[in-house]
C-alpha cells in the first residue's frame, strides 16, 4: 500500500534498517529490519508491503494516509570541504557578534523551533537554494567566512554540540548572503547522529571524512 511520512517526520534507509527522526519531539528511532517491508518513493512517499506495518507506523505517529506539508529538500552528496586555512586569518570578531546573537536564539528552544527559524531565515533573505562553491559564492568567499567562524568560535560562551555550532554558522553565512543547507545525518551499529552545513556539495566548517560516514535524514 501507499503511505506518506507524517509532518516533521523523516526516514533514512541504512542497509536492512530504517532510522526515523521525529523533529517535533526531537526523537530518533531505529526500525530494525524494516527496510524489507517499507520502501522509499521520495518526497515523503512510502510503499509498505505489509498492512500491519502501516498500522504500527500510524499509531506511532510516523506515517499517514495523506501527504504531509513538510518540505523535503535534497542535498547533493558531499564532495569536498572548505578549509579555514584557505583564507588569511582576518580575525573572528565579525563572527563573535553574529554568534552571540544567534546563540541567544538557540538556547532553550526545541529542535522544531530551530529548524523552522532557519527555514524562515532562508525564505526572508531569498536564500532558498544553496549555491555551489564554483558559482555565485566563490570558494574564497566561503573560506573567509569559515576562517572567521573558526577564529571566533572559542569566544562563544555556553557552546554546545554540532547542532549549536551549525546553527550559528548558518546565521553567519546568511548575514553575508550565502545560502547553505543544514544537513542532519545518522549511522547505526553503534547509533550516532550528526549535523553539518553544506553549500552545494561542499562541506562548510566541518570535516569531509567525518560527515561522509553519515546518511542524510533531514535537509533544511
Amino acid at each position: 500500500m501507499k503511505a506518506y511520512l507524517s509532518s516533521d517526520v523523516h526516514f533514512a534507509w541504512l542497509g536492512d534498517d530504517i532510522v526515523t527522526l521525529d523533529v517535533r519531539n526531537d526523537a530518533y528511532l531505529c526500525l530494525v529490519g524494516a527496510a524489507s517491508v517499507v520502501q522509499d518513493e521520495t518526497e515523503g512517499r512510502l510503499t509498505i508491503l505489509e498492512p500491519d506495518v502501516f498500522a504500527h507506523l500510524r499509531d506511532a505517529g510516523l506515517a499517514q494516509e495523506r501527504p504531509g506539508d513538510t518540505p523535503r529538500p535534497f542535498a547533493p552528496p558531499p564532495q569536498g570541504c572548505v578549509s579555514p586555512f584557505e583564507a588569511p586569518d582576518g580575525g573572528g570578531l565579525g563572527f563573535v557578534f553574529s554568534g552571540l546573537r544567534s546563540s541567544r536564539r538557540y538556547h532553550g528552544r526545541s529542535l522544531l523551533c530551530l529548524v523552522e527559524e532557519i527555514r524562515r531565515l532562508k525564505r526572508r533573505l531569498g536564500l532558498t537554494r544553496s549555491r555551489t562553491a564554483s558559482g555565485a559564492a566563490s570558494r574564497a568567499e566561503i573560506a573567509r567566512c569559515v576562517s572567521a567562524f573558526r577564529s571566533g568560535l572559542p569566544w562563544i560562551p555556553r557552546q554546545e554540540v554540532c547542532l549549536h555550532r551549525s546553527f550559528m554558522l548558518l546565521h553567519f553565512l546568511a548575514e553575508r548572503g550565502l545560502a547553505a543547507d543544514w544537513v542532519f545525518g545518522v549511522r547505526t551499529w553503534p547509533f550516532a547522529a550528526h549535523c553539518w552545513v553544506q553549500i552545494g556539495p561542499v562541506v562548510v566548517g566541518d570535516d569531509l571524512h567525518k560527515v561522509a560516514r553519515y546518511t542524510p535524514i533531514l535537509v533544511v
